[in-house]
């Protein structure tokens, strides 16, 4: 419970801040904490780690709470620090880390130089993080320095007050992420469920009494004697992405989608009047003809981080000139297709099988036009090919509008969350 705000208040001259209680100190963070970086950071790879060393590395990933993998030996024996991520999207995403670790790239930990209530902190650096990330443009690589953390002036309220705003945080807190936690498992719930469908329509069909046959390939089964199987490089020709980098796109000019957004954002129907997506000069036309895409062509990200994004693609339905960009592979039809079938049979679990144990046990997960040639696909009649896009659009919508639903209020509840810490850590809250 808070109680309405009786005590006297004093400007901290802090911007994200503002007034604070007058009792309340300012500081600096370095005067509490030390920081530092891996002492052999590039050194713990992906490569390197391994599930079954006895400790854990953490680097800058926010997948398995940011552990890379494991090694046999540890840099860290601490009893408790903060610990964050240094660079990319998910820049400064704090944790506190115990016992014996390693450290790996893009990331930092804060060690305490004197007893404090560090779960005190972890609240207060949360709330200074979400206001420099804020001041970030998008056009830049987010990034934290040490030379950053020196700077930052914190504030304090007494430890007995500490420890008040603590206790009902970590308890307000935890119940909001238990909200979002079985929200989120929802969602994944809801997507598994999306792709079963669609991996059986695509397989299976939709008449439940149709004769089937054995496709001969394992991760596929059974099909109807009816169908057709073919294979990629029979169906489509292959081409590369434009050879370019970040510096070379621009706000205006000709359209480009690059696989970065492929994986995070467009999903697999991509129209640049609906999509925002940065450009390329118009000098790019004059050699690059095989990397423009037109209505009906795929374009799979040829790389990723992991084995799930692994297949990951998006087909253009739009009518505007646009490249295909930088880590992708062009797939353009040799005939007349009905492209938005094939974009659902590439989205299914048996497509995606196909390329994932193709990609199994290589270092870094790239697709290439080799990997993508022999896929097989499976093929209806051209009226079934309808029958089941129309039916898929309708069952996979319903399904879309519940995650975008479950998705809005996990944003209230981070959004609640973070305001409830920040007034209670900068003491517009009492407790």
């Amino acid at each position: 419970m808070w109680k309405t705000l009786t005590r006297k208040m004093k400007d901290s001259g802090i911007e994200w801040i503002g007034e604070i209680p007058e009792d309340w100190e300012i500081n600096k963070l370095k005067n509490f904490f030390s920081f530092s970086k891996g002492k052999n950071a590039a050194k713990y790879t992906k490569e390197y780690v391994n599930e079954k060393g006895k400790y854990p590395v953490y680097s800058g990933q926010t997948l398995n709470e940011g552990i890379l993998g494991y090694v046999d030996q540890y840099e860290y024996d601490i009893d408790e620090c903060l610990f964050t991520t240094t660079v990319g999207a998910k820049v400064m995403t704090l944790n506190i880390l115990k016992g014996k670790f390693t450290l790996s790239q893009n990331c930092l930990i804060m060690n305490k130089k004197k007893d404090l209530n560090i779960n005190f902190f972890y609240f207060l650096i949360q709330g200074l993080f979400d206001y420099e990330k804020s001041r970030i443009p998008s056009f830049m690589q987010p990034s934290l320095r040490i030379e950053d953390l020196n700077s930052y002036k914190i504030i304090l309220p007494s430890n007995k007050e500490q420890n008040l705003v603590v206790n009902l945080l970590e308890k307000k807190a935890n119940k909001i992420d238990n909200i979002i936690y079985n929200t989120q498992q929802s969602i994944e719930e809801l997507k598994k469920y999306k792709q079963s469908l669609i991996t059986e329509a695509v397989t299976k069909g939709l008449d439940p009494n149709v004769e089937m046959k054995d496709s001969g390939i394992e991760w596929i089964g059974k099909i109807p004697k009816h169908w057709s199987i073919n294979r990629i490089k029979n169906k489509f020709t292959l081409n590369k992405g434009l050879t370019i980098t970040k510096s070379d796109l621009k706000d205006k000019g000709i359209p480009v989608i690059n696989y970065g957004e492929i994986h995070s954002k467009y999903g697999f129907r991509f129209d640049t009047k609906i999509h925002t997506v940065k450009n390329v000069d118009e000098e790019y036309l004059i050699k690059n003809e095989n990397s423009l895409i037109e209505k009906g062509d795929f374009i799979f990200a040829d790389t990723s981080e992991d084995l799930d994004g692994s297949g990951n693609f998006t087909c253009y339905i739009g009518d505007a000139q646009c490249f295909a960009g930088s880590h992708t592979v062009v797939l353009k039809p040799r005939k007349n297709i009905n492209h938005l079938y094939y974009s659902y049979l590439f989205e299914s679990l048996a497509f995606r099988a196909q390329i994932q144990k193709k990609v199994q046990g290589i270092k870094v997960f790239s697709i290439t036009q080799g990997i993508l040639k022999p896929l097989t696909l499976i093929i209806p009649t051209e009226h079934e090919q309808q029958q089941i896009v129309s039916y898929l659009d309708e069952q996979t919508s319903r399904i879309d509008k519940l995650i975008a639903d479950k998705t809005k209020v996990i944003e209230e509840l981070e959004s609640y969350k973070k305001s409830l810490i920040y007034e209670y850590v900068t003491g517009k809250k009492e407790v």
